[in-house]
């Protein structure tokens, strides 16, 4: 059954309805109240022994954290892998070998974590306690109960006062620095540079992806303080000799002193061959702090599998073949322009269709400088979720290229349906993207689901 297509029974909505509808944030910096909740926990032997891998960064850290327990899966690992936000449900968010949670466990671990809650807000009625908070408890209460040997987390936001600080973990991957959350992070690439970094602990290892080079000589002196180690995977990776065929996006790449030779991954772009490097190298780093011996066959072997069977929903995924239909879930200018330039290397030939829309609340004028160029026509719509009104979009789109085609589709289904019928007729490529909302919402739609009923937080 298709992922954008999943059996949504009566019993996840109203449980997923009860934790979307929670507070998203909390009074302040919340890692007080989210060792209250898993209090009880940290007393176990299996917190104890936990050395999990956090993975933080303004983009690629989910798809670096699927990348870790992939491989992990391949060298029989057992992992838990946390991350966020959902695409269609909740469950995605908290997996492990690769399984959501169950529905009943997670109605369990819902019921214990609204009740210590209830609690702790009883205690200390100036205080409450954040929706991310509650999900991060839920997930490691999971993992817990399934015994797993590590987990692979990825943050929230930032890394100071985020709520998987408290996961017991000496190796940290940062994979970019933009301008984000400025308000909670800072107003500079350095500050955020430094407020994701505190996800690693003082004589832990941090493995650093893009980040410019003064802010990665600044941030240099700032683990030095803290006895971090820091790991640039650029001085140590290459990545070389790109190309798609069949749907796999191949490539070489040596990486920590291993030559893995051409890999061929279900994750395109050279983004996704970078995380790559960081994903094996954060790992490479993990297995010599919990003295696992792995010999370079092996872990190029698993390697090799993971990237081949991996599939990562939202991310350059194509969702319909005829015609082809390309979404991701893309929502910066920074993280746009690597799906451009990705269009360009899987369509070289190939005139594409856009389908766009902008929540209210983005760069849009930024993300459209970015993608207009890739296309020869545009449908501008708008995400029943958070999407600014189709008409504005286009507006912006005939002030960045005035001599290209644009039109307009309030509904998204109309638009979506109108690419179909175009593509088809011209041979084009549709790439759908611009949000996350608006890429969910057409997947949903071109599966036979209704964008409507979806739940995001």
């Amino acid at each position: 059954m298709s992922f954008f297509r999943p059996p949504i029974t009566p019993e996840l909505a109203a449980v997923t309805s009860r934790l979307l509808n929670l507070p998203r944030f909390g009074h302040g910096p919340g890692l007080h109240r989210m060792l209250h909740l898993v209090h009880d926990l940290r007393q176990s032997q299996w917190w104890h022994n936990l050395e999990a891998i956090k993975i933080t960064g303004s983009k690629g850290k989910g798809s670096t954290s699927v990348l870790v327990s992939a491989i992990l899966c391949e060298l029989g690992i057992t992992s838990g892998l946390y991350t966020s936000p959902h695409l269609v449900q909740f469950v995605e968010r908290i997996q492990v070998d690769g399984s959501p949670i169950p529905i009943d466990d997670l109605v369990r671990a819902v019921r214990a974590a609204l009740g210590t809650r209830a609690e702790y807000e009883a205690r200390y009625p100036d205080d409450r306690i954040g929706a991310f908070e509650i999900f991060t408890a839920i997930a490691l209460n999971h993992f817990a109960a399934c015994g797993v040997e590590t987990i692979v987390s990825e943050a929230g936001i930032g890394g100071r006062y985020d709520s998987t600080r408290v996961i017991p973990g000496s190796v940290v991957a940062l994979t970019s620095v933009e301008l984000e959350h400025t308000a909670m992070l800072g107003k500079s690439l350095d500050f955020i540079a430094f407020d994701k970094a505190d996800l690693c602990p003082d004589r832990g290892t941090l493995v650093v992806g893009a980040v410019a080079p003064d802010v990665a000589r600044r941030l240099q002196g700032y683990c030095d303080v803290r006895a971090v180690e820091l790991l640039p995977v650029e001085r140590s990776a290459n990545v070389s000799m790109l190309g798609c065929r069949d749907g796999m996006m191949n490539f070489s790449l040596v990486c920590d002193g291993i030559d893995f030779g051409i890999l061929s991954s279900r994750l395109a772009g050279e983004h996704q061959a970078w995380n790559t490097a960081i994903a094996v190298t954060t790992l490479r780093r993990w297995l010599a702090r919990t003295g696992r011996s792995i010999d370079d066959e092996t872990l190029k072997r698993a390697v090799r599998k993971a990237l081949r069977s991996l599939e990562w929903p939202g991310r350059f995924q194509r969702v319909f073949t005829n015609p082809e239909v390309i979404v991701d879930v893309a929502h910066t200018p920074q993280s746009v322009r690597g799906v451009a330039r990705t269009m360009r290397l899987v369509y070289p030939d190939r005139q594409v269709l856009l389908v766009t829309g902008v929540s209210a609340d983005k760069d849009a004028a930024g993300m459209l400088q970015e993608l207009i160029p890739v296309a020869s026509a545009v449908i501008c719509t708008q995400a029943y979720h958070k999407g600014m009104p189709a008409k504005d979009v286009a507006e912006l789109c005939r002030q960045v290229r005035p001599d290209i085609a644009v039109e307009s589709a309030e509904r998204i289904e109309d638009a979506v349906d109108a690419a179909l019928a175009r593509a088809s007729r011209d041979g084009m490529a549709v790439l759908v993207t611009g949000g996350l909302f608006l890429a969910v919402e057409a997947a949903v739609h071109l599966h036979g689901g209704d964008p409507r009923a979806l739940q995001f937080f």
